[in-house]
């Protein structure tokens, strides 16, 4: 058989592709008139077209009435008009594939396409790969394939003697295992029997056992009941105790805490007042440091000018003088820090009294609620 050139196949499947994109462009054309579509072709202003699908439509009619005709043997069939049929189609293939804004108008707008057409379409396809297969194989490659469907099918033969083989050992080791769960059913049986005897001797044990249970908890249920009885007697007389007890010390209670409360607002005047106190005293000694800075700086320079002069005998006296009056000065200073300290350690024992006067507060206001708690019970 005459093999044909890589160009010559080429040129079948270029030949087939194109018979494919015009089916499928063709499969899009509604089989008759719509008026949606043409107004639509029209308003893209792509009257060419739009002529072009009137006549096809025209044509196609045609053809179905002379076919009808010829059905019902009133004229022969003319194959004329098939023919302008055809050429109309093959044009208006061409001016789809040239304009892609009325194919793209034509998928748009177009009902759902014909399945028989589909199919036509998925055998040209498939056909077209056999044959891309067929004309691309050279001589070579067709005489491997067929060597290697040649051992395929040795192995397939192969695999069936295999087959026959294995399904009799299969036969063989079935009729085994029927034997072996023959006698495991038998065995089955023997259990189930004991484990029947077994069960009904546990039912025995449990009926006996929830007997014995059932007569335990109904003696605990009446010495429950009994011992009950007297702790609801016991309740009785502690509630009766207590609301006597409450009664009784209502009033006492009433006036211990109008106490509290004069006792907590003498204490807030007391705290209050000493506050200001301590903070006029500590205004006032930074006051007196803020003078004993300056002088002692005085002092300094003063000290510095007579130690110059230390040397001359007829400044001593003067200087004695100048000695004594810096010793009363610094008397006076010493005073002054000692007073500080004593209004500084005033306020640090005013802030230790308030905090501990705060801890007993909240000492006191703890125990009259939880004392108020268990009144409530």
């Amino acid at each position: 058989m005459h093999k044909l050139t890589s160009l010559e196949a080429q040129r079948v499947i270029s030949v087939l592709d194109d018979s494919l994109s015009r089916l499928s462009s063709l499969s899009y054309v509604p089989s008759s008139h719509d008026d949606n579509l043409v107004n639509n072709l029209a308003d893209a202003g792509l009257n060419e077209i739009k002529s072009s699908f009137l006549k096809l439509w025209q044509l196609e009619s045609l053809d179905l009435q002379n076919r009808e005709n010829m059905n019902n043997k009133q004229t022969s069939y003319s194959s004329e008009n098939l023919d302008m049929l055809h050429q109309q189609s093959r044009s208006l293939c061409r001016m789809l594939r040239k304009t892609p804004i009325a194919q793209d108008i034509l998928m748009e707008l177009a009902p759902s396409r014909d399945p028989n057409s589909l199919t036509l379409m998925d055998n040209l396809g498939e056909l077209a790969g056999i044959y891309f297969r067929k004309l691309s194989t050279t001589v070579e490659e067709e005489a491997t394939n067929e060597t290697t469907l040649r051992e395929l099918s040795d192995r397939e033969k192969s695999a069936e003697k295999d087959r026959e083989s294995l399904q009799q050992n299969l036969g063989f080791q079935r009729a085994e295992k029927d034997r072996e769960v023959a006698s495991l059913g038998q065995q089955i049986s023997k259990l189930r029997a004991e484990l029947h005897d077994v069960t009904r001797s546990n039912q025995m044990e449990v009926a006996s056992i929830e007997q014995t249970a059932r007569e335990g908890v109904d003696a605990a249920k009446t010495a429950h009941d009994e011992r009950v009885a007297v702790l609801t007697v016991e309740t009785n007389g502690l509630k009766e105790k207590m609301d006597k007890y409450r009664a009784d010390h209502k009033d006492a209670e009433a006036s211990l805490r109008k106490r509290k409360g004069k006792l907590e607002t003498d204490i807030k005047v007391m705290i209050k007042k000493y506050d200001t106190d301590m903070f006029e005293k500590k205004e006032a000694i930074e006051l007196l440091a803020d003078k004993f800075k300056k002088e002692s700086e005085e002092l300094r320079l003063l000290q510095e000018h007579f130690d110059k002069v230390d040397a001359d005998a007829a400044t001593s006296a003067e200087e004695a003088k100048i000695i004594m009056e810096v010793e009363a000065m610094e008397a006076a200073g010493k005073r002054i820090l000692d007073n500080g300290a004593v209004a500084l350690q005033k306020i640090a024992r005013g802030m230790s009294g308030r905090a501990e006067v705060a801890k007993l507060l909240k000492k006191k206001k703890g125990k009259g609620g939880k004392g108020g708690k268990k009144k409530k019970k």
